[in-house]
């Protein structure tokens, strides 16, 4: 039975993720919720963003092996 209409964005993301993906929900959900209230670009910034946390958080944990090896 169709509703006529295509399934909103965090409406895919809630039906692909159930609660078992917990490292995909924590991306995901909050993400859905950026979409919503303010579209795909705020949604592509908070991935950026994000990506940004990834590349500074290796970055430490680098120089943290650099640390131990030097020692």
């Amino acid at each position: 039975m169709s509703t006529g209409r295509e399934p909103k964005f965090s409406e895919l993301v809630r039906l692909s993720t159930s609660a078992e993906h917990v490292g995909a929900r924590a991306l995901w959900v909050p993400l859905r919720q950026q979409f919503d209230r303010e579209g795909p670009d705020a949604a592509r910034e908070y991935l950026l963003a994000e990506r940004q946390k990834l590349v500074n958080q290796v970055e430490k944990l680098l120089d943290q092996v650099d640390e131990r090896i030097d020692v």
